[in-house]
């Protein structure tokens, strides 16, 4: 098995040059880091990914990194990471930053100093700088949920886009021209792409002013959010729509409460469709419409990616993966004229 001497002597520079390297540091030129990477590759070096530097051996340790694990969301793909992870004998070390840049951070430095093999991380709010220390030691990194344009790591995304396109659309096609959006966190890729797909919609109309799309002032993905926005838009504008678009389940489900708490029906004089296909979706009363994401699938693919790029250190290009919504269709949209 290589050794860092051996790597130092490929790449024609010094021990201490190939540990600033592995550990990320800034004071190597660009020149320098790509011929010791390539030397890692080439030889196959394990980089220091142990608590006992320079041993080469596996701690076969995932760190994941999740905003959150209430609910359902995060906490299947975790799941799914965990399951495929034990397939190949790998543990997973869980944070939960809860929305905290700050905490972000520090998570990840306590991740990088501990030497995990690779890091998977799901919406990831302080933006590609926090993971530079790894992807310029080499350490392998998975984004699930995360904006990219250009592609340095594997990501693992849903098509939001198209998603948040189709529930507007569904919409349409039964009738509803005046529509409520309930949005998600301004900080979330995955919220401000379900935005994104409503204004392709909306554009792509032959007569745009037809359409009018609210967007509710109070945004969140959780259930006291819709029912916040909800609430708040009934007590300043009335009830000008005849539908909701909510960005997510939760905050359906909080909107679905809202109008009952005002005596709208749901279906008979607001539809409401959400965003997330989540356990609970086919028990509401009216069982929720929504546009499915395979969670699931996220866990395993970024799983699979991340476990991948540890075993085998041969040069690949980065990988942007992008899985398909479905429009599940229930009884919470009513067709009107």
């Amino acid at each position: 098995m290589a050794n860092i001497r051996e790597v130092a002597k490929l790449a024609n520079v010094s021990i201490a040059t190939v540990s600033r390297v592995l550990n990320g540091s800034d004071r190597v030129s660009e020149e320098t880091r790509k011929r010791v990477l390539n030397a890692v590759k080439k030889l196959n070096y394990k980089p220091a990914f142990s608590f006992k530097e320079g041993t080469g051996r596996l701690l076969r340790t995932i760190g994941v990194l999740m905003p959150d694990i209430r609910g359902y969301h995060y906490s299947d793909i975790v799941m799914a990471i965990e399951e495929y992870a034990y397939t190949k004998q790998f543990d997973i070390m869980l944070a939960l930053p809860k929305w905290e840049v700050d905490i972000e951070e520090h998570i990840l430095d306590q991740y990088f100093r501990r030497k995990v093999d690779g890091i998977i991380l799901g919406e990831l709010f302080g933006g590609q700088k926090l993971i530079e220390k790894f992807t310029k030691s080499g350490v392998p990194v998975v984004l699930i949920d995360f904006r990219v344009d250009e592609i340095d790591f594997d990501v693992v995304n849903v098509d939001n886009v198209t998603g948040g396109y189709s529930a507007i659309k569904y919409l349409y096609v039964n009738g509803h021209r005046n529509i409520l959006f309930i949005p998600g966190p301004e900080v979330s890729p995955a919220a401000l792409d379900r935005e994104k797909g409503i204004r392709k919609f909306v554009e792509k109309l032959p007569n745009r002013s037809e359409v009018n799309i609210y967007y509710g002032e109070h945004r969140g993905y959780n259930s006291e959010h819709g029912w916040v926005s909800v609430t708040q838009h009934l007590k300043k504008y009335g009830l000008n729509f005849t539908a909701i678009f909510a960005v997510n389940d939760w905050a359906a489900l909080g909107a679905i409460d809202a109008l009952k708490d005002h005596g709208i029906k749901v279906p008979d004089e607001v539809s409401i469709i959400g965003f997330d296909d989540a356990p609970f979706a086919q028990y509401t009363n009216p069982r929720l419409t929504t546009v499915m994401q395979p969670r699931w699938e996220m866990g395993v693919t970024a799983a699979q990616l991340l476990i991948s790029r540890i075993l085998d250190k041969k040069a690949r290009l980065p990988r942007n993966i992008i899985l398909p919504t479905k429009l599940i269709e229930r009884e919470s949209v009513k067709k009107i004229r």
